[in-house]
């Protein structure tokens, strides 16, 4: 055995005790915090405020709770898409990719129907693996390979809308935010928008709401929020300015007025603070985001996002915000992602189905692998590996 694991669960046990006392301790300060939150003198804070943190900017009130609406009398359908992607070894003899997208369509009414499958994409071609950026040469990889990835998920969605009846709603899953473009090249962030905006942009024009559901979310943009809120920079006449503030900090000048908000998610604010805990079935308002990356998109098409309780757990559903402004769409997706997720013990029944779609699982790689041999040795060739590879797939000692 190579992994000490006496010291890791020492390590683990420490890190989980001090991160519970910490939510423990401050949450009589979060609550009075919250008690005397101002909406409209936070939002004049965010406005000027200097700080590396995300920030949720609320489209009406930050800390109001919706019920859950029905969904329509008539039935509704749900169309819901989820991608995997299998990558071929760089020490193979063959570069190559496959996308497999998989989709789940839901009909409820009065002709109720269920359609699952998948449709994979092997990608080989030199125009498919690499963005050509002058002399340069970069790879379609990880980060960038995962771009392609949502965004032919998002087109997935698009293709099945004429074939159900309506209202519709789309669901992905996982964000809606393109994060992976964030510290790309120009060339990159160009290829990756070519595909994304356009996609985005049809279902504004089919009016047809997308939304992505992210489980179990690790986003703190309404925390953040709150430590603008809990900021002494504004009584003092000054705009939010955390670099400044942090320096001072260490030079002894000043503590951080900030620190009376736990270091929480926005999971857990929801979950279990008493003032804003949603109760199942409730969401948040809806808050636009302020990542960088999404000043490529017009601002329709930009993203916002609320807060649900799905009957268990608090989820993040993200959408765009021309989707976010429009009411009775907003309910829509309140509504159907809500009885979805009553459907399947807390996560989107379509989104369940759609995984089971999209997955490879390790026998179908094993496959993969071995027909490419035998590909190969059609062509009367010998599938060679690095000896690095070989290395790997025989033990000496």
């Amino acid at each position: 055995m190579t992994l000490d694991l006496v010291k890791v669960i020492e390590a683990l046990q420490q890190a989980v005790e001090e991160s519970t006392t910490v939510a423990r301790y401050r949450e009589a300060d979060l609550l009075a915090l919250l008690e005397a939150f101002d909406d409209d003198e936070v939002l004049r804070r965010i406005e000027h405020a200097k700080t590396s943190w995300l920030l949720g900017v609320a489209l009406e009130r930050y800390f109001r709770r919706f019920p859950a609406p029905t969904v329509p009398a008539t039935g509704y359908s749900c169309i819901a898409t989820d991608g995997s992607i299998v990558a071929s070894d760089r020490h193979g003899p063959l570069a190559y990719a496959v996308i497999n997208i998989g989709f789940c369509v839901l009909q409820y009414g009065q002709t109720p129907e269920a359609q699952l499958g998948a449709e994979p994409t092997v990608l080989w071609r030199e125009e498919d693996l690499w963005i050509v950026d002058g002399a340069r040469r970069i790879p379609v990889s990880g980060t960038v390979l995962a771009l392609r990835r949502a965004v032919m998920e998002l087109e997935a969605g698009l293709g099945w809308i004429e074939r159900v009846s309506r209202p519709v709603v789309v669901l992905l899953d996982g964000t809606l935010i393109p994060w992976g473009m964030e510290g790309q090249t120009t060339s990159v962030i160009q290829w990756a928008m070519a595909s994304f905006k356009p996609a985005l942009a049809a279902y504004r024009e089919q009016r047809v709401p997308v939304a992505g559901v992210i489980s179990y979310p690790g986003s703190r943009d309404i925390v953040n929020v709150l430590r603008v809120a809990a900021c002494d920079y504004p009584l003092q006449g000054r705009v939010v300015d955390c670099d400044d503030c942090l320096l001072r900090v260490q030079r002894g000048e000043r503590e951080q007025a900030c620190l009376v908000v736990p270091n929480v998610t926005d999971r857990w604010l929801f979950g279990h603070c008493e003032i804003v805990r949603l109760a199942p079935g409730e969401r948040t308002g809806c808050f636009r985001s302020r990542s960088t990356i999404l000043r490529q998109l017009p601002e329709d098409d930009q993203i916002a996002f609320f807060y649900l309780h799905t009957g268990s757990e608090i989820a993040r559903v993200e959408l765009p915000l021309w989707v976010a402004r429009d009411v009775s769409l907003l309910e829509l997706v309140h509504a159907v992602v809500w009885d979805q997720c009553q459907r399947a013990r807390g996560y989107p029944l379509a989104l369940q189905e759609a995984h089971e779609q999209a997955v490879v699982h390790s026998q179908e790689r094993a496959q993969l692998e071995t027909v490419l041999e035998e590909l190969y040795a059609a062509q009367g060739l010998v599938m060679e590996r690095s000896a690095k590879e070989r290395s790997k797939r025989v033990r000496l000692a």
